[in-house]
């Protein structure tokens, strides 16, 4: 059986720290055959089946080594990795009605349509209200303004950004406040606001759950100088901890939500006591994690998964 890859273009895709390229370097290793294909290389024929316009992966050195286009069947395949970056737009949720018609024909998803459609990464924190800083969800000005007068320091994020895009730190007397909120909510988008959590200079914690469990380290992507933003892609620097008592806790918490909506590959966001994000589309960190605590995660992972 052969393994396949839904992803962006693989030359936009960093070689040396994607994870969804380091996911398919040990598939290779453990010499198992591997595809991929974009979001929009999915098609149902007339016989009611999923079929792929695909590139079997040859090598990966200096970038990713493609064969020629086949056409495959999905049943070709063991395990379908649903690894396509954010945002979360109208391509994306066609996307997921063809992942659920290959689920229900018993194809194996990760992670499946169903439940990519029904979580928002920035909006599942919400039924988890204890564990989460003051937040709500609105596309409302005197509501959002209302939030950061009580709240005095005050992030608003886009809800379907990746990357740190798009994210402001806000105060009442702030003169721009007026045009962020302009800008963010134009055509009615909802965003979504958080009081400012302090402990984000000792980092944002990404932990990576398999099946719902830890890999052993979180990785504390730490903002740099006075930058509020901890991602890497905007400069952070990512220096593994290991797992918290606190962090187990919110980890068993969620828990049962993943494993009733079949999350099998998962990266939450922590930063100090409070839980921030539930990535479910294409989690980052495991290279980082690996190369700091060198250990190879990754064997176990694919063993998991294949």
């Amino acid at each position: 059986m052969s393994y396949i890859f839904i992803i962006d273009s693989p030359a936009n895709l960093n070689i040396q720290k994607d994870t969804t390229v380091h996911l398919m370097k040990e598939f290779m290793r453990q010499d198992k055959e591997i595809f991929c294909c974009g979001i929009n290389d999915l098609t149902i024929n007339e016989q009611n089946e999923v079929i792929f316009s695909c590139n079997k992966i040859k090598k990966i050195n200096g970038k990713i080594n493609l064969e020629k286009s086949t056409i495959n069947n999905a049943k070709d395949f063991k395990t379908i990795f649903v690894r396509k970056d954010p945002p979360f737009d109208q391509t994306y949720l066609n996307a997921t009605f063809i992942m659920d018609h290959i689920s229900n024909a018993g194809g194996n998803v990760i992670n499946p349509g169903s439940s990519l459609r029904n979580h928002n990464e920035k909006m599942g924190i919400l039924q988890f209200s204890d564990y989460i800083s003051p937040t709500i969800v609105s596309a409302c000005t005197s509501m959002l303004k209302k939030f950061i007068n009580e709240n005095k320091k005050v992030i608003l994020k886009p809800i379907d950004g990746m990357a740190g895009n798009g994210i402001f730190m806000v105060s009442a007397n702030d003169p721009n406040l007026n045009v962020i909120l302009e800008t963010m909510i134009a055509n009615d988008q909802l965003i979504m606001a958080q009081k400012f959590i302090p402990d984000i200079k000792k980092g944002d914690k990404r932990i990576i759950l398999i099946n719902g469990e830890p890999i052993p380290y979180a990785l504390a992507r730490i903002p740099h100088n006075n930058e509020i933003r901890a991602n890497l892609a905007k400069g952070g620097k990512g220096i593994i901890q290991k797992i918290s008592d606190k962090d187990m806790h919110i980890i068993n918490t969620i828990k049962p939500y993943l494993k009733k909506n079949n999350f099998r590959f998962v990266g939450i966001d922590i930063i100090g006591e409070y839980l921030t994000e539930i990535n479910v589309t294409s989690p980052t960190g495991l290279v980082e994690i690996e190369a700091q605590s060198k250990t190879n995660f990754t064997e176990s992972i694919v063993n998991d998964f294949s």
